[in-house]
């Protein structure tokens, strides 16, 4: 029988976040959700409890409706929604199953506020009662098979040494073995080495304490040889009397294992670039208080607030009131989703000034919603310096920067002394014994011929008015070489030169690597211009900044209205191809496959999709996306699709109608046979022979109906350019009427028609004639016994095609059981009803012979409905 467990008051009391965990392993099934009816956790007991009222189970970051606790005890939900809104604190329950009688729960529906601080409100805990086992309760030890062998957690029996005896099948998805691979070893076997003791210690004690609940994680090797994080809980009911064994069960926390390493590599992370910077950084919530700062903030705190940090408190509380307006204007636009920034000058009690750059981000949920403010406040007092240095260096700084490192050459007209650096000579391929600096004779002869004039006019200029000048002119020698020659003729008051300088540099590379990059960016601007295939161009962020015209053509966008776009604005987020996508470019860089793509008018295209990271020639990463649409190809592919599954259903009808024929053809000329080899030919006049000339009648009549019946078959089958006339359903109607309505009259039958939405259609008028007929007899034939039958026609249209729906009162049939030959020859279904089982299958054959289906929704004891779809033409 079942006993009830009785909560003490620890767990009626609301847990602490330190015992929480424990508050949870306390009970088997579990759900966590938040104040905005948001489920944050639930296990897969929940869900066995969950599923023996509703069908919907609520998975997480799902919203609970009404809906999901439909059929549960009442006041469930309003209980639930008491706790979620603060109006109560805790209710305790049992709950009978209503599947199970003999089966009920101990259910708690707990307030967790303060035990998760920012995260769950509610939990509801389910319990099951405890259950004592007799003889004289199968159904109890079938149902907790049942449960252990569903369930994902791998359950296992060993004795006290330690010896395996019972594994369940879900130790194939945790480790990949079969479930007798475990019997008759050592609990030990496969345990990683460096937990191997702890195992044992954990074994030993789960020996020494009988009944008590002992956990351990440790590392096992699965059957592709890979060691798993397991958990594995542990009992000893060795003296239990009907179970005698260790009870352990373990589930794969690999993921979770993998999930805690990340993060504390994260929060240590965290922690390093908080604590280990000079940038200060504040977080507040939407009230604007402090959830948390770093060291840096609480150093530079004295230079924005007059108190100090401290989380909890407003920021508001730590300014001067004549700055609240302000601040709070600040926090107004970051609330909208904007980032502002604000400098600000403080002055110390040594008259130093600080300058100080504050940045206020907006801190977005999952749900895109803003749940906090990141401040980060920089010291930028010296770059404020060093800026303005730089400007008033700039002069200096520009000609330094002419002069480092490049040939420099000058003629000093008044102390007659000439200077010439080394790279000069190395520059222009001549050796300094070569230089004569009288006539620069030299320079000519290794300038290229069609420069000359150029250099020439430029030095005539310089001597003549004294302006600087800034050319490219190219010189021979083992290597042509271009050279950027920048030089001024400096003048007395009397007009007469002084000094002559010119700085020169060979600028053949970098000449070349623009000409290089301007064929390229020429080359990929001209396939970027042509190319059939879409070509999109982001910025790592998502925002798009360039589209070529056959992007603009597929998806409908000028070039304007595309650039105003994101790439997620192009994709349907919510599609599980998105996220793929999105992982895979994350890992490798780049991904290739098909995406659905929107239409500026809404609609999607189905594309394939190349989409590679790149980095631009300052370094930045952008996302390069070639697009082609695939609609034709998916169309094609749709149609080819449907022409193999029509091929495979005419192969089926084929073979079905080869055996049919060969079936119900042989038993009227068996029956032929074996009446002829009764009948006694040497007297013709035996009464006898008079009886068997009525059976001749009889089986030849028989035969002659099925070949009939096969000929009709064959000719819907064969003609394929089956004429169409304009036919009105209404008029079908009254004609078929006719042919059946004695026999409705004897059933005190009534139809219904409406034919308003459409009554004329394209279609053979003998087809349409045959399809009425034979749903509106079937729809008597199979009548129900308890109830006239009333037969409802009706009309409507739907994308491609013009549809007529016949529904009966009658007796229905299951297709779960007959369904996937309810439109084969010869079916019947009833066999308490006339018919030979070919009504369906030529009304099916006469409707997809004119390119329409046939649908149809049944239940037994209610009636039927039958779909014809005529394809419109």
């Amino acid at each position: 029988m079942y006993q009830p467990l009785h909560l003490s008051q620890s767990n009626i009391d609301r847990p602490d976040h330190g015992t929480l965990h424990t508050f949870m392993e306390r009970h088997v099934g579990y759900l966590l959700v938040d104040r905005k009816k948001r489920v944050e956790d639930v296990n897969t007991h929940y869900h066995l409890f969950h599923s023996c009222f509703n069908t919907h189970l609520p998975e997480r970051f799902s919203i609970l409706e009404k809906s999901t606790f439909e059929n549960f005890p009442a006041n469930f939900y309003t209980n639930l929604s008491s706790l979620i809104s603060g109006e109560a604190e805790s209710f305790i329950f049992q709950v009978q199953d209503p599947n199970q009688k003999h089966i009920s729960y101990q259910v708690q529906l707990q307030n967790l506020s303060g035990a998760i601080p920012g995260k769950s409100s509610v939990g509801i805990f389910v319990q099951p009662m405890r259950l004592t086992i007799s003889a004289n309760q199968p159904a109890s030890i079938e149902l907790f098979e049942v449960l252990v062998q569903q369930s994902t957690d791998v359950y296992q029996l060993a004795d006290a040494g330690f010896i395996i005896n019972y594994t369940s099948n879900a130790v194939e998805n945790v480790l990949g073995y079969a479930p007798h691979h475990f019997i008759g070893k050592s609990v030990l076997e496969a345990i990683h080495p460096d937990d191997r003791d702890n195992v044992k210690e954990w074994l030993i004690s789960l020996r020494a304490i009988k009944e008590r609940l002992v956990t351990l994680e440790y590392r096992v090797k699965n059957k592709e040889g890979d060691w798993v994080w397991i958990e594995n809980n542990g009992r000893n009911m060795l003296d239990h009397p009907h179970v005698g064994s260790i009870v352990m069960n373990f589930r794969n926390i690999q993921s979770k294992k993998i999930a805690d390493h990340a993060l504390v590599q994260a929060e240590q992370r965290l922690s390093m670039l908080l604590n280990n910077t000079e940038e200060s950084f504040i977080i507040v919530n939407s009230r604007l208080r402090i959830i948390t700062y770093n060291k840096a903030a609480q150093v530079h705190s004295p230079f924005f607030f007059q108190r100090e940090l401290q989380s909890g408190l407003s920021v508001l509380e730590l300014i001067k009131k004549e700055e609240i307006n302000e601040l709070i204007e600040v926090f107004e636009i970051v609330f909208t989703g904007e980032e502002v920034v604000k400098e600000t000058v403080f002055t110390d009690e040594n008259h130093h000034v600080h300058i100080y750059n504050h940045t206020y981000r907006p801190l977005f949920d999952q749900n895109g919603e803003i749940f906090g403010v990141f401040i980060t406040s920089t010291n930028i007092t010296e770059r404020k310096k060093l800026t303005e240095e730089l400007a008033a260096n700039s002069n200096r700084l520009e000609t330094a920067q002419q002069i480092a490192r490049l040939g420099y050459f000058e003629n000093n007209f008044t102390n007659k002394e000439i200077f010439c650096s080394p790279q000069f000579y190395e520059i222009l391929g001549i050796q300094e014994a070569e230089a004569t600096f009288k006539d620069f004779n030299f320079l000519h002869q290794v300038v290229h011929p069609e420069d000359k004039e150029l250099l020439r006019n430029a030095l005539e200029n310089s001597f003549s008015t004294g302006e600087s000048f800034n050319i490219e002119f190219r010189v021979t020698g083992e290597k042509e070489k271009v050279i950027l020659a920048i030089g001024v003729v400096e003048k007395d008051a009397d007009g007469l030169p002084t000094k002559f300088r010119v700085t020169i540099q060979d600028i053949t590379d970098s000449k070349m690597a623009i000409l290089a990059i301007q064929t390229l960016e020429s080359r990929f601007r001209s396939l970027f211009e042509n190319s059939i295939d879409g070509v999109i161009l982001s910025k790592w962020e998502g925002a798009i900044t360039s589209g070529n015209p056959s992007i603009c053509k597929m998806l409908g966008y000028t070039s304007d209205e595309l650039l105003s776009l994101t790439r997620h604005d192009l994709l349907q987020l919510e599609s599980p191809l998105v996220q793929e996508m999105m992982d895979q470019r994350e890992k490798t860089g780049s991904y290739m496959g098909e995406l659905m793509i929107r239409h500026k008018d809404g609609y999607y295209i189905p594309a394939e999709v190349t989409s590679m990271m790149m980095k631009d020639g300052e370094g930045h990463n952008y996302i390069s996306s070639i697009i082609r649409d695939i609609t034709e190809k998916k169309k094609i592919e749709k149609e080819q699709k449907a022409l193999t599954e029509e091929l495979l259903k005419n192969n089926q009808d084929l073979q079905q109608f080869s055996f049919i024929t060969s079936h119900n053809l042989r038993a009227p000329v068996a029956n032929l046979m074996s009446l002829l080899s009764l009948y006694n030919k040497s007297n013709p006049g035996d009464d006898f022979n008079l009886v068997l000339v009525d059976k001749f009648a009889e089986a030849t009549q028989q035969l002659n109906q099925t070949l009939n019946d096969l000929v009709n078959v064959l000719v819907i089958k064969s003609n394929n350019n089956i004429s169409s006339d304009t036919v009105f359903l209404s008029a079908v109607f009254a004609d078929v009427l006719k042919n059946v309505e004695s026999l409705l009259e004897q059933q005190h039958g009534v139809i219904n028609t409406d034919f308003s939405a459409v009554d004329e259609i394209r279609y053979n008028r003998i087809h349409v004639e045959s399809i009425f007929l034979n749903m509106i007899s079937n729809a008597i034939r199979y009548r129900s016994a308890d109830r006239k039958p009333v037969i409802n026609i009706r009309s409507y249209v739907v994308p491609g095609y013009i549809v007529v729906d016949f529904n009966d009162n009658g007796m229905g049939m299951d297709l779960k059981r007959y369904g996937d030959r309810l439109f084969g020859l010869y079916q019947r279904f009833h066999d308490n009803r006339e018919g030979k089982g070919l009504g369906l299958y030529m009304t099916r054959s006469q409707v997809m012979a004119m390119g329409g289906k046939i649908e149809v929704e049944s239940e037994p004891g209610v009636g039927s409905t039958f779909k014809v779809f005529f394809k419109s033409l």
